[in-house]
């Protein structure tokens, strides 16, 4: 008989152990809860950094930016998450689709150099890089001839610019437009030699 009281004794102890084992997971999932968004914050690329390597194949780069987009996911939706019962759940499946999402971008972007994509038709450089220096020489000019230069470029009259700069006579409107069109054209010429 002392056996089989014993063997209740041992069942009684299980039960104790398990029940007090259940009582300290509540309380460790209860002090999950309370604990603060920052912290949340601060302990979750810990726990998700395993899963993101996993993900990314063990390039870390990409599983830290991954982790970070989950974090800036996390901090926008701050009141969803703080109501979440299974926290680190919910933030693996916001990693996971996240990482969908870089995959299908990834997926659709080309590679020029795979590709041999010509950006620039050929002589197209050349003009832009005149036109980049033409304008450069432009902001350098003062801004009377600028406004006569830009005014006539698209195609006012000098009467029109004679009424913008004010009490100039028109005369004097074509003396500045043309010396300014010497400066200008000299001063390609000299940045072609």
């Amino acid at each position: 008989m002392s056996a089989i009281a014993e063997r209740k004794k041992t069942s009684s102890k299980i039960k104790e152990n398990k029940v007090v084992f259940k009582v300290a997971k509540k309380t460790s999932k209860q002090e999950d809860q309370e604990l603060s968004f920052e912290t949340l914050l601060k302990e979750i690329p810990k726990k998700l950094m395993g899963y993101a390597m996993v993900l990314v194949k063990n390039n870390k780069d990409d599983a830290w930016d991954l982790i970070q987009t989950t974090v800036l996911k996390l901090i926008e939706k701050k009141k969803v998450f703080m109501k979440v019962k299974y926290k680190t759940s919910f933030t693996k499946v916001i990693l996971r689709n996240a990482f969908i999402d870089k995959y299908r971008k990834d997926k659709r972007m080309v590679s020029i150099e795979e590709n041999s994509i010509q950006l620039i038709e050929p002589g197209k450089f050349e003009e832009a890089r005149e036109y980049e220096e033409m304008l450069t020489f432009l902001e350098s000019m003062d801004d009377e001839d600028q406004i006569i230069l830009a005014m006539l470029a698209f195609g006012h009259s000098y009467q029109e610019i004679q009424e913008v700069l004010g009490p100039i006579s028109i005369g004097n409107i074509r003396v500045k437009a043309n010396r300014a069109r010497i400066r200008l054209a000299e001063s390609m010429e000299m940045e072609h030699e």
